[in-house]
């Protein structure tokens, strides 16, 4: 499908996202980022930022570091800019995110919420070959797409409310390409919005080779003796 038909699609598509704003899906995922360790000085790569709004959500924390937010639609990222306009440490760019060369680096995090889905499969190759290109082993590649048989319901009973190019996205196949390009899935969850597990949560990473460490070298005194008080609390329960 021609670039300028999808992006044209975006920019006709714009002021509706505007209309709608932060939804339940964007603040529950921005409070998967802070759980996940968004601080005030992350750096986020955000890929697919739309008109911002999932922007400034997570500028609401990222203070001192940057945030570099791009989208395929000249006309998203004219909106975007006038709703951020304030925040100087937020860099946007109307780009291709498939190809797009980031501007900063050393990213803690890089999104791509509710992105791959609009991005046709046989690009996702490309696109993570890039990613994995400027990610390092301490970036997070958080990932949000619809369950893949929401997506075919939709597209069976209600298709009307697709978007250009809206298709399921499965697992096995993303996982296939995440190994492909040196990543490695460290988490996934099935979560609800509006309908029952209608929506996946995935965190990937670059593959790190395997360094013996004991977990309680890292702990703190109390959480050392945390762990003595319960393994004491265990040996007298099982006496």
């Amino acid at each position: 499908m021609d670039q300028r038909e999808i992006s044209g699609f975006y920019d006709d598509f714009a002021p509706q996202q505007v209309q709608t704003g932060a939804n339940e899906r964007l603040v529950s995922l921005y409070h998967r980022l802070r759980a996940l360790g968004l601080r005030r000085n992350s750096n986020v790569l955000e890929l697919g930022c739309g008109v911002g709004v999932f922007t400034k959500l997570i500028a609401g924390t990222v203070t001192s570091g940057t945030i570099e937010a791009v989208d395929l639609s000249e006309k998203s990222i004219v909106f975007a800019r006038e709703f951020l306009k304030r925040k100087s440490n937020v860099l946007f760019a109307a780009s291709d995110v498939v190809h797009y060369p980031p501007k900063t680096g050393a990213f803690h995090f890089i999104t791509l919420m509710d992105v791959i889905e609009h991005i046709p499969l046989a690009d996702h190759h490309a696109l993570f070959s890039r990613i994995s290109s400027y990610a390092s082993e301490e970036t997070l590649i958080c990932i949000n797409i619809p369950n893949p048989a929401y997506i075919e319901y939709v597209k069976k009973h209600h298709p009307e409310g697709l978007q250009i190019i809206d298709q399921p996205v499965h697992l096995q196949p993303l996982l296939h390409v995440l190994e492909g390009n040196a990543l490695e899935l460290i988490f996934f969850e099935k979560y609800s919005i509006w309908q029952r597990e209608d929506y996946h949560f995935i965190v990937a990473r670059k593959k790190r080779a395997f360094q013996p460490e004991l977990r309680s070298a890292s702990y703190s005194f109390a959480e050392k003796l945390g762990h003595k008080i319960r393994r004491t609390a265990d040996r007298l329960w099982f006496r």
